[in-house]
C-alpha cells in the first residue's frame, strides 16, 4: 500500500485548496515527496509537516518570500525573532481593533442618546474640554475644503472627533480636542445647549439668534462664549444633513436657578 497521498487528499487532509498547495510550489516553499509515473504529485509525512508550518506562519501574516527565506536559512533564534515580531504586530491590530470598537460605541451610544428630534434646549454638565486652534475666520465667512486643506492639522482621524466653532467678537475659531498644549481650555460646569441638523450656513444662523432670544426670555447669566459643536461622525445617520448641537456654559444650581 502507497504511504503517499495525492494532492487532493493533501488538500483534503490539511483543510486548504490544491490551488494554495500549487502556490507554495511555485514559490517553492513546498514539493512533492515525488511524481508517480501518472505525473500525480505524490506527498509524505514531510511534506504534511512542512504544509502545516507554512499554514502556521501564513496565519501570522508571515509574507511567502520571508517564509522561503526561513525554510532555507533561518536558525533557531531567527523564528524566534520572526515570531515576536509577529506577535508585536498583532498586538497592534488588537490595539486598533480595541480603538475603533470603543469609537464604535460611542457613535451607537451617542445616537441612541440623542434628543436632536425634540428640538428643544436642555441644560448638561460638560467636563473641562482642552482645544486645539484650527482655523479662525469672520463670523459671516464660510469655511472651505480650500481653508480646511492649506491648514489641516498633523491629527489623524480629524473627523471622528467633536469640532468645536467658538464665536466671540464677530470671530469664529474652528478648534478640536487635543490635551498636547492645549490653545483654549473650556471650563466645566452647566451649560444649556440643543441639538439641531444643518443642510447650509442659514441654519445655524437661525440657531445663534434662537438661542439669544431664549436667553434673554429666560434670564441665564452667560458666563462663557457660544460653542457650534459639529458631530460629523453622526451625520451618517442623514445623509443630506450634518449633526450640530449648539452650547453656552451658564449659571445655573443643582436647584434650577439661574
Amino acid at each position: 500500500m502507497n504511504q503517499h497521498i495525492t494532492i487532493g487528499e493533501l488538500s483534503k487532509l490539511m483543510n486548504v485548496s490544491v490551488h494554495q498547495i500549487r502556490y507554495f510550489e511555485e514559490k517553492e516553499i513546498l514539493f512533492p515527496a515525488y511524481t508517480d509515473s501518472n505525473q500525480y504529485r505524490m506527498y509524505g509525512i514531510n511534506e504534511i509537516y512542512q504544509l502545516a508550518q507554512i499554514l502556521l506562519l501564513r496565519k501570522l501574516d508571515i509574507p511567502v518570500s520571508t517564509i522561503n527565506k526561513s525554510m532555507n536559512n533561518f536558525s533557531t533564534t531567527d523564528y524566534h525573532q520572526l515570531l515576536k515580531q509577529s506577535q508585536s504586530k498583532i498586538n497592534s491590530e488588537i490595539n486598533q481593533l480595541m480603538l475603533l470598537q470603543q469609537f464604535l460605541q460611542k457613535i451607537l451610544n451617542e445616537y441612541e442618546q440623542s434628543d436632536i428630534l425634540e428640538d428643544k434646549y436642555s441644560i448638561k454638565q460638560l467636563d473641562t474640554r482642552h482645544l486645539k486652534k484650527w482655523i479662525e475666520l469672520d463670523q459671516d465667512k464660510s469655511l472651505t475644503a480650500r481653508s480646511l486643506y492649506e491648514k489641516k492639522p498633523y491629527l489623524s482621524h480629524l473627523f471622528e472627533t467633536d469640532l468645536h466653532y467658538l464665536y466671540e467678537n464677530e470671530q469664529v475659531t474652528l478648534c478640536y480636542e487635543s490635551n498636547q498644549s492645549p490653545d483654549i481650555i473650556l471650563e466645566k460646569g452647566s451649560y444649556l445647549y440643543k441639538a439641531f441638523f444643518v443642510t447650509d450656513d442659514q441654519d445655524i444662523e437661525r440657531e445663534i439668534a434662537q438661542l439669544e432670544h431664549y436667553l434673554t426670555q429666560h434670564h441665564y447669566t452667560i458666563q462663557g462664549q457660544l460653542i457650534i459643536l459639529e458631530k460629523s461622525y453622526l451625520s451618517m445617520f442623514n445623509n443630506d444633513k450634518l449633526h450640530f448641537e449648539i452650547q453656552i456654559k451658564i449659571k445655573y444650581d443643582s436647584d434650577g436657578v439661574a
